[in-house]
């Protein structure tokens, strides 16, 4: 399961002076700007145990990556409607759809 860092998330942990993502993080654009504005570093690592010890190691602060196994970050109602939004606005095609689907 993919998890999303939104500006809103961003902003919620301003304080922080790096964002701890592996290879299942989305960034939005808009959320990498606010990032290099505040200042805060992206970092990728490969698991949520390489942050534990980066932690206890350094003792910076980090935004905590929690495993989340089977649960969903969006519901399949606001999926819909996200995907719904960017067909209408011309953003995404039906096509688009299918093939990122397989």
């Amino acid at each position: 399961m993919k998890r999303l860092i939104s500006q809103e998330e961003v902003l919620k942990n301003k304080d922080q002076k790096e964002i701890f993502v592996d290879k299942n993080t989305l960034i939005t654009a808009a959320a990498r700007d606010l990032c290099k504005d505040l200042g805060i570093e992206i970092k990728c690592i490969n698991s949520v145990k390489e942050v534990e010890e980066n932690k206890e190691s350094t003792k910076k602060e980090y935004i905590e990556i929690k495993e989340k196994e089977n649960q969903a970050v969006l519901s399949e109602n606001q999926i819909y409607n996200i995907l719904k939004d960017g067909i209408n606005q011309g953003l995404i095609s039906e096509s688009d759809i299918e093939r990122m689907l397989g």
